[in-house]
C-alpha cells in the first residue's frame, strides 16, 4: 500500500515546523518518571517548548478539561482508577469540535493491537513498548500529516460549516482513496449534524453496502432512527453495533436511551450494565446506572452503583454530594424494605457523615441530609432517633445553617414522628 502521506506537504521547511512546535500545547501522561522525561526529551527535540506532565490518570483528565492539548501522549495502563483509553475518550467528548489534537497511546499490552481496530474512540497512533527514538519520530511524523490532509475539514467543523465539510471530505476520498472510510463517516456526521436524518440514514446505509462491517455506519443508522421516531428500529442497528464492537460504548448508551424512550427501564439497565461489562470504571455510566436502577427500586444494583461511584472519586475533583446523597436514598430504600444491618446501617453513617463535610458550607444539602436520616429512622421504627435527628436539624434551619422546610412539610414530619 502506498504510503500516502509523503505526498502531503513535504516543502514545509524544519524550520517552519519548530516555529509551530513552539506553539502548540503538548500533555505527557505516564506513571513511570523515566518514561515522562524520554518522552518530554523526544518532544523538545522536535521543537516543542509548552509541554506538560502528569503521572496521574484523575489529573491528566483534569488538565484536558481546563485547557485545549495539540497533542496527547497517553501510557494506556497507568495503574490507578483511570487507563489511557478512558482518558482517550475524555479527549474526544470535549474536543468534540477540534479534531486537530493528536492523541498517541503508549502501551507495553501486545494485545492492544487486536482491539484497537474495533475501538470506538480510536487514539490517532500506537506504540508498543520498547521503541526507538526513530520509530516514534515516524509515527509522530505520519500522525501530523495526516492532521493537515484533514486540517480543512477541523475548521468546518469548528465553524459548524456542515456543506463545506461533506465537499472537503468528498474532495479528500477522490484524491486520497486510503481515507474512504473516514471521509464517509464525516460526510454521515455532516448530514446528521444538519438534521438531514433519510439522508444521513441512506449514507450510512450505502457506506454498509460496500462493507458490511462498518460499526459506526450502523450506530450512525440508529442514531437516525432515533430522531426519526423509530426505536425499535435504532435497538435493530445498535444491537447490530455492539455485535460487530463490543468496544462501541456510545452504542451501548444509545440502547439505554432507546429503551427508555419505549419505557422498557430493565432493558435500559442492562444495556448500561453490558457497557459496564466493558468499560468497568466509567464514572457517567455508573450513575447512570444507578439513576436507572433507583426508578424501578432495585436498591440493591443502585446501592452497589452509587458505592463504586464513591470508591472512584472520593478525594477527586470528581467527588460530587449528589452521589452521597443518592447512595444514602438507596440504603434507606433497602431498609424500608426490609433489609435490616448493622452493615447497612454503618453504610448509611458514613455516607452521611460524608456528606455533610462536603456540603457543611450549603444549607440546602444539610437539610436535605436530616431528611433522609429521619426517613430511615422511621422506617426502621427507631421513633426516639428519629425525633433527635428531627431536634437537630430544627435547630440548624432556626441558626440558617439549614436550609427551611415548609409549615405542611413540618406539620406531616411531626404527625410522624408523633410530637406536637
Amino acid at each position: 500500500m502506498t504510503d500516502i502521506f509523503t505526498t502531503v506537504m513535504d516543502e514545509k521547511s524544519d524550520a517552519q515546523h519548530t516555529t509551530n512546535s513552539s506553539e502548540k500545547r503538548v500533555l505527557i501522561i505516564d506513571d513511570l518518571g523515566e518514561m515522562r522525561l524520554m518522552l518530554k526529551s523526544l518532544m523538545m527535540s522536535k521543537g516543542y517548548t509548552n509541554i506538560d506532565v502528569e503521572s496521574s490518570g484523575q489529573n491528566a483528565i483534569k488538565l484536558i478539561l481546563a485547557k485545549h492539548y495539540d497533542i496527547v501522549l497517553s501510557d494506556y495502563n497507568l495503574g490507578g482508577s483511570i487507563d489511557g483509553q478512558q482518558i482517550l475518550e475524555t479527549t474526544c467528548k470535549t474536543y468534540a469540535l477540534d479534531h486537530s489534537t493528536i492523541f498517541i497511546m503508549i502501551t507495553a499490552d501486545t494485545d492492544y493491537q487486536s482491539v484497537v481496530s474495533v475501538l470506538e474512540y480510536q487514539p490517532d497512533s500506537y506504540l508498543v513498548k520498547p521503541f526507538t527514538p526513530a520509530a516514534f519520530f515516524r509515527r509522530l511524523d505520519r500522525v501530523e500529516k495526516q492532521k493537515k490532509v484533514f486540517n480543512e475539514v477541523n475548521i468546518s467543523r469548528k465553524k459548524q460549516n456542515f456543506v463545506a465539510m461533506e465537499k472537503q471530505a468528498t474532495d479528500i476520498m477522490t484524491k486520497f482513496p486510503h481515507y474512504a472510510s473516514l471521509c464517509l463517516k464525516i460526510i454521515g456526521e455532516s448530514l446528521f449534524s444538519r438534521h438531514q436524518y433519510e439522508e444521513a440514514k441512506e449514507h450510512y446505509e450505502l457506506a454498509i453496502q460496500k462493507n458490511e462491517n462498518l460499526a459506526w455506519a450502523y450506530f450512525g443508522i440508529a442514531e437516525c432512527e432515533l430522531k426519526l421516531r423509530n426505536p425499535e428500529l435504532a435497538i435493530v442497528n445498535l444491537e447490530k453495533t455492539i455485535e460487530l464492537s463490543r468496544h462501541f460504548l456510545s452504542a451501548y448508551d444509545v440502547l439505554a436511551d432507546a429503551q427508555e424512550k419505549l419505557k422498557n427501564p430493565k432493558a435500559a439497565q442492562e444495556a448500561i450494565m453490558a457497557a459496564l461489562g466493558v468499560s468497568p470504571r466509567s464514572i457517567d455510566r455508573t450513575q447512570r446506572l444507578g439513576q436507572i436502577s433507583l426508578k424501578i427500586k432495585e436498591w440493591n444494583v443502585a446501592e452497589q452503583a452509587y458505592a463504586k461511584i464513591i470508591r472512584l472519586t472520593k478525594g477527586t475533583y470528581q467527588e460530587k454530594v449528589d452521589y452521597y446523597y443518592d447512595h444514602l436514598k438507596c440504603l434507606a430504600g433497602m431498609m424500608e424494605h426490609g433489609e435490616q444491618s448493622s452493615k447497612i446501617a454503618e453504610k448509611f453513617k458514613r455516607s452521611l457523615i460524608r456528606l455533610r463535610n462536603l456540603g457543611k458550607e450549603n444549607p440546602v444539602v444539610i437539610s436535605n441530609s436530616f431528611r433522609v436520616e429521619v426517613q430511615q429512622y422511621l422506617s426502621r421504627e427507631l421513633i426516639g432517633e428519629a425525633i433527635k435527628s428531627w431536634k437537630h436539624w430544627r435547630h440548624l434551619i432556626d441558626i440558617g445553617q439549614a436550609s427551611p422546610i415548609t409549615e405542611a412539610q413540618e406539620a406531616t414530619l411531626k404527625k410522624r414522628l408523633g410530637v406536637v
